[in-house]
């Protein structure tokens, strides 16, 4: 299941993108992994919207954080015994 605040914003910057520009995003794949939502975000911050703009930077400020760097070594024990 998705986060609904996420999922709010991707519906409101696919309504947005639809009316000023006439593209149209898929709203699963901004929730899916990250490249398209990239692609999206990047749009929306370069077509001149304030709103569009506001709605990247909300969308960025929802995702989850990237796992700290010591459980990348927990996976690989390589790389914490290396010095």
């Amino acid at each position: 299941m998705h986060d609904p605040v996420r999922h709010q914003i991707a519906s409101r910057i696919h309504d947005l993108l639809m009316h000023e520009m006439g593209e149209d995003v898929d709203i699963n794949l901004m929730l899916g992994p990250p490249e398209y939502a990239r692609a999206v975000l990047s749009l929306c911050r370069a077509c001149g919207s304030a709103e569009l703009g506001r709605l990247a930077e909300q969308f960025l400020m929802t995702q989850t954080p990237l796992p700290p760097l010591r459980a990348a070594a927990a996976i690989s024990p390589a790389l914490s015994t290396r010095r």
